[in-house]
C-alpha cells in the first residue's frame, strides 16, 4: 500500500466549504446537497476531517465518520496538477480502519466510477432529505489484498498469554480432567476467572449433527463432550449457576436436539438445579451498537450471554472450508439469533464474525483439540487426533497458537486476519507468551480442503482474484453437481449441454468480457455493480443457499439439495426476502 500519503486531523472550514460547493458545481449537481450535509455533520461529533499530505503539501480531504466507518466526502485539493492522490489517500485511510464504507449522492457518477475501479461496490440505495444516496462496501477481496503485507495501524500492545496441554492419548477422562485443571492453572488458576458465586455460560461448538455416525460420536465436529464436562465439574465448586450455551446453525437440527444428540444432558445431571442447557436461537436477545459500525451496526445478543457474569468459550480445533479455520474467532457466530447468522452473509461473514467480539467477550477461550478435523471441515472434514487442549484469554492469540499446531498461518484466515488489524489480539509470536507443551511437540500440519471452482462444458467460472469465501461456498455447491447426469449417466451434470453457455462470476475482476447473450450469473459484493447484467447471488460469501438457488437455475429439472426440513427451509426463503429488501 501506498506509503506517500499521511493523515492530519484538520477542521470543517469555511475554505472546505467553498472547495465542496466548487466541485459539486462542477459536476453539474445542485449545491443544495452540500449544505445539507455540511448542517448534517456539524451535528455529528463523529465526524474527523483528514488532510491529506504529500511531501509536506495538502492534496485533499476525507471526512470520515468513526461511528460508522464511513467516508462522507472525499475532495482533491482544488490547486493540485498531479497524479490523481485519491487512491492513495483510500490506502492510507484502509490501513488505518481496516474497513470502511462510503455514502455518497447517488447523481455523483465520477465519484462512483472511481469508488468503484477501486473496489468498493454498491450494496443499499436510500433517500435522506429528498437526496437519493448509495451506500458503498469494499470488496473484501481487495481489503485483504491491500493490506496483506501490512501491520495493525491499532496495534495491539499487550503481550498475551497462551497455553498447551498435552493429553495421554488413552484420553480418559480423569486424563482430560487433570490435563484441562493443569491448562488453567498455568493461565493462573479458575479463581482468576471465576469469583465464588458468579454465573459462567460455557459456550461449546455443537454446529451441527454431522458428528454422530451409526450411534457413534465422531470427533473433530463438535466440542467433546468430556472437555464440557469437566470444565461444568469444576465451575461447580465456585459458580452459582453453570449455562451450557449454544446456537445451532439454522440449516441444522434445532440445539436442544443436538444437545441430546451428543448427550450433553447427561452434564446436567451433574447438578439439575445449578446447571442449564440454553438454547441460545430460541433466547431473548438484547441489541447492541457495534463500535466502529464496520457491516452492522448493531447486533443482537442472547440475554443469557448479557445476563452471565463468565462466558467460557470452547470451540474445536478445524478447518474451515472457506473461513481457512473455524476455533474461536469464528465459534462465536454461534452467539446471535437465526436471522442473523444468515444475515451475516449478506452484510460481510468475516466482519460480522469480529463485530461479534466487540459485544460478546469471554474471559477464557479454551480450544478442544483432543480430535481436530482436517481436509473440508467444518462438518465434513476428516478427524486427525491430536491429543492437546489450547488455552488463553485472548481469542486471536489464542487463534494464532492453535493454527500453527495445525501448520497454517494465521493471517490467511479472514476473520482472524480482521481482527489483528483491527486491534483486538496478536498475532506476533514475540507478543504471544507459548507456556506448558511445546507447540512443536503436539503440531501436525493439517490437509487443507482442495478447492475446485472449474467449471464443465457449458458452464465458465470465472474466479479472477476472489478470497476464500465466495470459492469455498461455490465448491461446496459445484461438488454436487460433479455426479452423472440423469438424463445421460454417462457425462456428469455439470458437464451438461446448456441451452446458452452460462458464466458464474466471482471476485473484483473480470478479465473477460461479459457477453449479454450468455446466461451471466455475478457472484457476491464483489460482483454486485453487474447485478443488471443477469442473475446476482447477494452477500459476502453469498449463503450456500443463495448460490444454489442460482445455479440449480440452469438445470430446472434437477432437484437442489435441501439444507433443512421444510419448516426451515421455509423460514430461509422468508428470511432472504427480508433482507433483499435492504440491500441492492
Amino acid at each position: 500500500m501506498a506509503r506517500d500519503i499521511s493523515f492530519k486531523t484538520g477542521r470543517r472550514t469555511p475554505t472546505l466549504f467553498r472547495l465542496l460547493r466548487d466541485r459539486y458545481l462542477k459536476e453539474g449537481i445542485d449545491d443544495r446537497y452540500i449544505a445539507f450535509k455540511w448542517e448534517e455533520w456539524a451535528k455529528n461529533s463523529s465526524i474527523t476531517v483528514f488532510r491529506a499530505v504529500k511531501n509536506n503539501r495538502v492534496v485533499g480531504w476525507i471526512l470520515y465518520d468513526k461511528k460508522t466507518s464511513t467516508i462522507e466526502e472525499m475532495l482533491v485539493e482544488g490547486t493540485w496538477k498531479g497524479k490523481d492522490p485519491r487512491p492513495a489517500m483510500l490506502d492510507t485511510l484502509i490501513a488505518r480502519e481496516s474497513l470502511v464504507a462510503a455514502s455518497l449522492l447517488a447523481a455523483d457518477q465520477e465519484k462512483h466510477r472511481f469508488l468503484v475501479e477501486y473496489g468498493f461496490r454498491p450494496v443499499l440505495f436510500f433517500s435522506r432529505n429528498g437526496f437519493d444516496l448509495v451506500k458503498m462496501e469494499l470488496s473484501t477481496s481487495v481489503l485483504l489484498k491491500k493490506t496483506a503485507a501490512g501491520k495493525p495501524f491499532h496495534a495491539y500492545r499487550k503481550k498475551e498469554r497462551v497455553a498447551v496441554e498435552k493429553i495421554p492419548s488413552t484420553q480418559t477422562y480423569e486424563e482430560i480432567r487433570r490435563g484441562l485443571a493443569n491448562l488453567i492453572d498455568r493461565l493462573g488458576g479458575l479463581r482468576r476467572f471465576v469469583k465464588p458465586g458468579q454465573t459462567v455460560a460455557i459456550k461449546p461448538n455443537v454446529v451441527s449433527d454431522h458428528g454422530l455416525k451409526d450411534g457413534k460420536v465422531v470427533g473433530g465436529i463438535v466440542t467433546d463432550i468430556r472437555v464440557v464436562k469437566a470444565l461444568t465439574e469444576m465451575l461447580l465448586g465456585l459458580a452459582s449457576h453453570v449455562y451450557i450455551t449454544e446456537g445451532a446453525s439454522i440449516n441444522r437440527s434445532a440445539t436442544s436436539k443436538m444437545f441430546s444428540h451428543y448427550g450433553y444432558d447427561e452434564i446436567v445431571s451433574l447438578d439439575p438445579e445449578r446447571v442449564s442447557l440454553v438454547d441460545l436461537n430460541t433466547d431473548r436477545f438484547i441489541e447492541k451498537q457495534v463500535p466502529g459500525c464496520k457491516r452492522m451496526s448493531s447486533r443482537r445478543i442472547p440475554s443469557t450471554l448479557e445476563m452471565v457474569d463468565v462466558i467460557i468459550n470452547v470451540p474445536v480445533l478445524k478447518i474451515h472450508f472457506a473461513a481457512i479455520s473455524s476455533l474461536a474467532i469464528k465459534s462465536l457466530q454461534g452467539a446471535v439469533p437465526p436471522i442473523e447468522k444468515y444475515m451475516s452473509h449478506f452484510f460481510g461473514l468475516w466482519q460480522s464474525l469480529v463485530n461479534i467480539h466487540h459485544l460478546v467477550k469471554p474471559k477464557l477461550t479454551i480450544i478442544d483439540g483432543l480430535t481436530g478435523l482436517e481436509d473440508f471441515g467444518p462438518v465434513s472434514g476428516t478427524p486427525i487426533t491430536m491429543d492437546v487442549l489450547i488455552g488463553g484469554t485472548n481469542p486471536v492469540a489464542v487463534d494464532a497458537v492453535a493454527m500453527e499446531i495445525m501448520g497454517i498461518d494465521p493471517r490467511t484466515s479472514p476473520p482472524v486476519f480482521l481482527a489483528w488489524m483491527q486491534g483486538l489480539g496478536p498475532l506476533e509470536k514475540n507478543k504471544i507468551n507459548v507456556v506448558g507443551t511445546p507447540v512443536e511437540e503436539v503440531a501436525k500440519k493439517f490437509v487443507q480442503p482442495a478447492i475446485d471452482v472449474s467449471g464443465g462444458a457449458c458452464l465458465k467460472i470465472h474466479a479472477d482474484e476472489a478470497c476464500t469465501g465466495c470459492k469455498g461456498y461455490l465448491h461446496f455447491v459445484l461438488s454436487k453437481l460433479r455426479r452423472p447426469d440423469p438424463a445421460d449417466p454417462g457425462r456428469s451434470l455439470i458437464d451438461r449441454p446448456l441451452e446458452k453457455k452460462a458464466n458464474i462470476f466471482l471476485g473484483p475482476s473480470t478479465a473477460v468480457p461479459i457477453n449479454p447473450d450468455e446466461t451471466n450469473i455475478f457472484m457476491g459484493v464483489c460482483q454486485q455493480h453487474h447485478a443488471g447484467l443477469g442473475t446476482h447471488m447477494p452477500g459476502c460469501p453469498p449463503h450456500a443457499e443463495v448460490i444454489t438457488k442460482a445455479v440449480y437455475s440452469l438445470f430446472p429439472d434437477i432437484e437442489p439439495p435441501k439444507y433443512a426440513d421444510e419448516t426451515e427451509e421455509t423460514k430461509l426463503g422468508k428470511m432472504l426476502e427480508e433482507i433483499l429488501k435492504k440491500t441492492v
